[in-house]
């Protein structure tokens, strides 16, 4: 009876073990990966074929995006991104989590200046990434493409409105996008700025920051977001293009010197405002 017992055990244990074999040799963690292209930095298109490449005049931002495929089981590990067009090889991405119920992705961005550099016409730019199953310790592999319009910047200028009149509640009409935007969604830098009877905001809006007052990043973030509402709206033919004005006021604030990004912005934005 106690044999008997012992092998019928032995056969459970067995039974489970090609039970649980057979689940981990169909269970598969794959990995998805998505590039997308941006003029802004805010918008972004998956742009997979030439008829849908995105206009570049200036800066090319690209988003990288690693997850978990639908219906995928368990983790991924040691993930590594390579664009050779961009000059980009085994960019570390987080790990994907092996819950079941965290699909949450491994994002990483990054930008280009001057992308198109005189050039003119359509490009293709491929990346590729890979992982290892937190399963089976197998490498996974997925690639996506995105294209780009390089066109010619035709600059006329000699418009632009100020920070005063894009603040002004009669004037939001006039805003190409949420004034509610942060700051940090369009300029990619987090600041500190002061209001007059407010006291100190962190993380402000875009209206905020026309708000701000004093000097430095002050002055540079209300001009910032003036100047960017001009190189946005169509209707103002202003000096700078966005990612122009983006990348002044990034450079700025990572040198702790505003003195000619300020000085070039309140020019361009007290030219006169052919907005209502």
């Amino acid at each position: 009876m106690k044999l008997n017992s012992i092998s019928y055990l032995g056969k459970l244990i067995s039974l489970f073990a090609v039970l649980l074999f057979s689940h981990s040799a169909l269970a598969s963690t794959e990995l998805c990966f998505k590039k997308e292209i941006s003029n802004d930095g805010i918008n972004w298109y998956d742009a997979n074929t030439e008829a849908e490449a995105v206009a570049i005049s200036d800066v090319a931002h690209f988003r990288f995006t690693a997850f978990k495929c639908e219906g995928s089981w368990g983790g991924l590990y040691n993930i590594k991104m390579t664009d050779p067009d961009l000059n980009i090889y085994d960019q570390p991405m987080d790990d994907l989590s092996p819950l079941e119920d965290n699909f949450d992705p491994s994002v990483w961005t990054y930008q280009v200046p001057n992308y198109c550099d005189g050039y003119e016409g359509t490009i293709e730019n491929v990346a590729h990434v890979e992982g290892l199953s937190m399963l089976s310790h197998t490498p996974r592999y997925d690639s996506d493409n995105a294209w780009a319009l390089c066109e010619p910047t035709i600059i006329i200028g000699g418009d632009g409105c100020t920070p005063g009149y894009w603040k002004q509640p009669h004037h939001l009409d006039s805003w190409p996008l949420d004034p509610n935007t942060l700051f940090s969604d369009v300029f990619d830098r987090e600041i500190t700025i002061r209001i007059k009877k407010q006291g100190t905001i962190d993380g402000p809006t875009l209206l905020q920051a026309l708000d701000a007052n004093g000097g430095k990043v002050n002055t540079a973030a209300r001009h910032a977001v003036a100047a960017y509402l001009n190189a946005l709206n169509s209707d103002v033919n202003y000096d700078m293009t966005t990612s122009a004005v983006v990348s002044g006021f990034q450079y700025s604030f990572d040198n702790n010197d505003y003195g000619d990004v300020i000085e070039n912005l309140v020019n361009f934005n007290e030219q006169g405002c052919p907005l209502n």
